[in-house]
């Protein structure tokens, strides 16, 4: 008799967490197409402040937030395969190229004069902060050198940073990106919090 109870115990608890997950499952999936329609991606990288951004109807410009695709090339295969960014899903995006959104800040545009080696990343004559490329990532594996000699951008170019945080996977590893890959400009809309020397690379942003 006490085995029976148990086991009928035991029953109700899975019956119950199975209910719990598919919840939580519905949950996220009604979350997704809200944020879809809302306009609105997540960052969960420490690249940006942790929050919610909100698409802008504004233009492209220099210190604006913007959110990206990252293009198929085998620097971003590679940034995957390490977990600095993130698979496509209904939260972050739904990027051909099989990458999450990025997001990072607009640096430099059109007209302004730009270079990339292992001293940081210069920018009309001026270093920007925390710009310099490290050798290696948190698990001991070497970074890509990306070099760029002075070059003035144009109409499509953009370097995209994210200067706060001197882990950030960006331009440093990944040069310019053309325009066509942005895919809105965005603002903070609800920010949790700022961890700024977070050691741990987690996409983002």
């Amino acid at each position: 008799m006490k085995a029976i109870f148990v086991r009928n115990a035991l029953l109700r608890m899975i019956k119950l967490i199975g209910a719990f997950f598919v919840c939580l499952a519905i949950l996220i999936f009604a979350l997704g197409i809200w944020f879809r329609v809302n306009n609105i991606y997540i960052n969960t990288t420490p690249s940006l402040a942790v929050g919610l951004y909100k698409k802008l109807d504004a233009p492209i410009e220099r210190g604006a937030y913007v959110a990206f695709c990252p293009p198929q090339l085998e620097v971003f295969k590679m940034a995957q395969q390490r977990k600095f960014i993130e698979i496509s899903n209904g939260l972050n995006g739904n990027c051909p190229s099989g990458h999450g959104l990025m997001l990072k800040q607009v640096m430099a545009i059109n007209g302004d004069w730009v270079s990339i080696d292992v001293t940081g990343v210069m920018v009309n004559g001026k270093k920007l902060a925390l710009s310099e490329p490290l050798p290696k990532d948190d698990q001991n594996l070497p970074l890509p050198r990306f070099k760029l000699n002075p070059t003035l951008l144009g109409p499509s170019d953009v370097l995209l940073m994210a200067n706060h945080h001197p882990r950030s996977f960006d331009a440093r590893y990944f040069g310019l990106v053309d325009q066509k890959h942005i895919v809105a400009r965005v603002k903070p809309l609800i920010i949790f919090f700022i961890n700024k020397w977070r050691k741990r690379w987690i996409t983002q942003t």
